[in-house]
């Protein structure tokens, strides 16, 4: 028999009518697993709160979502919340108003409060501007540490929009243990397929309206599950890992590469399988054959299996 868990939530709103139709809405929720409570007022204001009503040691998923960012995203908004212990977090990061702000005079303390400096990022292209914002970012959330607990780990997973190839806002994952990131990335990677799916549609729609003619195949049936990352590169990035000494590579070190790089296990597997079938690396522990799960790292008790270079 599994153990019974129930949820506890809270909801923050500040708005009025906003929060009358809130507390509506919730009253109709008849889960007996489920309680929901809601507070009417500013998430700054309210963070003591928050605190208070989460208690010292249950666990706690904060999700932050907010309308604005003043006093929301912010590493010192955010501190108390961070320094306590079992918990996690996902934020919305808003990445285009970062992008479109951060050089500006006029908001150089609203990103001074976000990063702690204002990012330089003087002759950056798009792509490594938006590594350095959100790198940064990162560093900064993982600095806070909470009284116990393991090592802070943060991923992202951008949202882009509809029709236009440039992000929105970064999903931001926070959290103090190795299988959370994992965890995290393969369900990241399901909604990946669904979102690029939705905007090759998006995107074919809007032709089909410019040019008032209908195309001939939908543009989201082209699309693809398979790992979307450079397989070279990740190649490449596997030989930097392996030595021709064996190495044990589990949950905890999975975790590592997904931070380091933002790629899904998918690619991991697949670049690692094709080394494989070349001959450049081996995994001592794989019996029989392997067709997508070329590592399994959470054999062994998440300690996985042991992999090696095959040539220095």
């Amino acid at each position: 028999m599994g153990k019974r868990v129930s949820f506890h939530t809270l909801f923050i709103e500040k708005e009025k009518t906003a929060f009358q139709e809130l507390q509506h809405h919730l009253a109709g929720i008849q889960e007996h697993d489920i309680s929901t409570t809601a507070f009417q007022g500013d998430f700054f204001e309210l963070r003591g709160s928050i605190l208070q009503w989460c208690g010292p040691a249950d666990f706690t998923f904060f999700f932050i979502d907010p309308k604005g960012w003043k006093n929301v995203i912010e590493i010192g908004t955010l501190a108390p919340l961070l320094r306590r212990a079992n918990s996690e977090f996902l934020i919305n990061f808003m990445y285009d108003f970062v992008l479109r702000t951060h050089t500006q005079d006029s908001f150089a303390d609203d990103i001074r409060a976000i990063f702690g400096e204002i990012p330089d990022t003087a002759g950056l292209t798009p792509l490594e501007k938006e590594k350095c914002l959100v790198g940064l970012y990162l560093k900064r959330l993982r600095e806070i540490m909470p009284a116990r607990g393991g090592k802070p780990r943060a991923v992202p997973v951008p949202i882009l929009k509809g029709t236009v190839d440039r992000t929105l806002y970064h999903l931001i994952y926070l959290t103090r243990h190795p299988k959370g990131v994992t965890v995290f990335m393969e369900a990241s990677e399901r909604s990946d397929f669904v979102q690029r799916r939705t905007r090759a549609q998006a995107k074919q729609e809007k032709r089909e309206s410019r040019s008032r003619q209908l195309e001939l195949f939908r543009s989201a049936d082209g699309i693809s599950k398979e790992a979307f990352a450079d397989q070279a590169e990740v190649g490449s990035y596997w030989l930097s890992k392996l030595t021709t000494d064996p190495k044990r590579f589990g949950i905890e070190e999975l975790a590592d590469m997904i931070e380091e790089t933002g790629w899904f296990e998918s690619d991991l597997q697949a670049a690692f399988g094709r080394l494989e079938k070349e001959g450049e690396v081996k995994n001592l522990d794989a019996t029989g054959r392997r067709r997508k799960k070329f590592v399994h790292f959470s054999n062994n008790d998440n300690k996985g299996e042991f992999l090696k270079k095959v040539r220095p």
